[in-house]
């Protein structure tokens, strides 16, 4: 799904995507969040529940069985440095489109904010820690500039 729309009122975060798609996060928080503070914290929530099934006859979470290999994905943000472990793809181009994917959700974040983030944006990790997949913030500039580049960097 494009997100073409991000609304939050209270704890709820709202994605809004082409043809009437949406998704509605419920943050439960003890402290008051900003906005931002709580898109951040609901995308994050989006990973952590991609990488379960459902059980149709008991509607219980169950990790997924054999639908890929796990990573863990770094996401450079204003200085700070997020991880996401356990995500599970199918195989390795799935886990470089959600690193092209998430790094341009924090370029367009950088960018609202007046901000020119440089070095890596989001990086992906196989199990023994190697890096599989980079994406740099400088490859979104040139991207944005018009530029041709590639959507990823492999290390």
């Amino acid at each position: 799904m494009e997100v073409l729309e991000i609304v939050v009122c209270d704890n709820v975060v709202e994605f809004r995507g082409e043809g009437g798609d949406n998704i509605t996060v419920t943050v439960a928080q003890q402290g008051i969040l900003s906005p931002e503070e709580l898109i951040e914290k609901s995308k994050v929530m989006l990973l952590h529940a991609a990488k379960f099934g459902v059980d149709e006859e008991n509607s219980a979470e169950r990790p997924m069985a054999d639908a890929g290999d796990a990573y863990r994905l770094e996401y450079q943000d204003n200085g700070e440095i997020r991880e996401v472990g356990g995500l599970v793809f199918p195989n390795l181009d799935a886990v470089r489109d959600e690193c092209r994917r998430s790094a341009q959700d924090l370029w367009k974040d950088a960018l609202s904010r007046g901000e020119a983030p440089v070095g890596w944006a989001v990086r992906a990790r196989n199990r023994r820690g190697d890096i599989v997949a980079s994406v740099d913030f400088s490859e979104l500039q040139h991207a944005s500039a018009g530029l041709e580049q590639s959507p990823h960097s492999e290390i």
